[in-house]
This record gives C-alpha cells, sequence and structure tokens, in this order.
C-alpha cells in the first residue's frame, strides 16, 4: 500500500507543459520574432502532443503549434491585415484631399478667379 508521500519515478521525471505554459512560450516566440505587443491569447488547444496556441494583436491573430514533449515549436502562421495602421493613414488622406479641393474651388470663385 502506497502512502501519500510517495510517488511514482515516471510522474516525477515528466515535465508539466501545459496550456499555459505553451502560451508563455509562444508569447515569447513571438517577440524573438520582432512582433513585440500585448499579444492576446485567442484559444489554445491540444491536438494529440501538440499544442494549438492562437494569439491576437491588433489586426494580427499568429497561429503557433508546439510539440508537448520536446517543447519545439513545429509551425507558425500569421494572419490578418499587418498594415493595418496604414489603410486608416490612407482613409484619412483620402477624407482630406475630398474636403481640400471643393474648399479650393469655393475660395477661388469668391476671388473672381474664375468670372
Amino acid at each position: 500500500m502506497s502512502t501519500p508521500t510517495e510517488s511514482n519515478p515516471t510522474e516525477a521525471t515528466i515535465s508539466q507543459f501545459d496550456a499555459e505554459n505553451a502560451t508563455s512560450m509562444t508569447v515569447d516566440f513571438l517577440k524573438r520574432l520582432g512582433y513585440k505587443g500585448n499579444w492576446l491569447p485567442n484559444k489554445v488547444s491540444l491536438d494529440g502532443e501538440l499544442y494549438v496556441v492562437e494569439m491576437m494583436y491588433q489586426q494580427l491573430t499568429a497561429k503557433v503549434q508546439i510539440n508537448s514533449k520536446t517543447k519545439e515549436i513545429k509551425e507558425y502562421e500569421f494572419t490578418g491585415n499587418e498594415a493595418g495602421g496604414k489603410s486608416v493613414l490612407n482613409s484619412k488622406l483620402m477624407l482630406l484631399i475630398v474636403g481640400a479641393i471643393p474648399t479650393a474651388i469655393l475660395v477661388l470663385n469668391l476671388l473672381g478667379v474664375f468670372a
């Protein structure tokens, strides 16, 4: 009969790699790739021996697969709009141009350039 203080030797040699460790390893990996920022975990799932971690940052989503036994990153993928800030800049520039042309025409009419 075993006592509560005894443990199975195989349990002691197995490292605990869970969803939290996979998430933290993914954030570290993304930072090493140069994607610094406040990555938010979206989904973590265990598919056989692979942890699949999905993280989000602004308009970008990263999907990283980590082997739970070897702690090796097997695959990663980015999806989404990496240049999310540029589209906002383009829309502001277009709004400025659309507003500036009628204003210029109105000022020129008041000055009598077209008369």
